[in-house]
């Protein structure tokens, strides 16, 4: 995993208030306790649209 890839994930689980070695420790060990990021990203933004320059896939 290349620095900026780690840092972008850092971002991400931050904002969506998810421990990020929590998180890596999950995906590691293959816990399965953590869903994945995307999911967690669109369940999150399903309550809360970006209107139309959004569309859920």
């Amino acid at each position: 995993m290349q620095n900026s890839q780690k840092m972008s994930l850092v971002a991400t689980t931050r904002k969506l208030g998810i421990s990020f070695f929590e998180y890596m420790r999950d995906r590691i060990l293959q816990l399965g306790d953590i869903p994945c990021l995307s999911n967690i990203i669109r369940e999150k933004s399903s309550s809360n649209p970006f209107g139309w320059s959004w569309q859920p896939e």
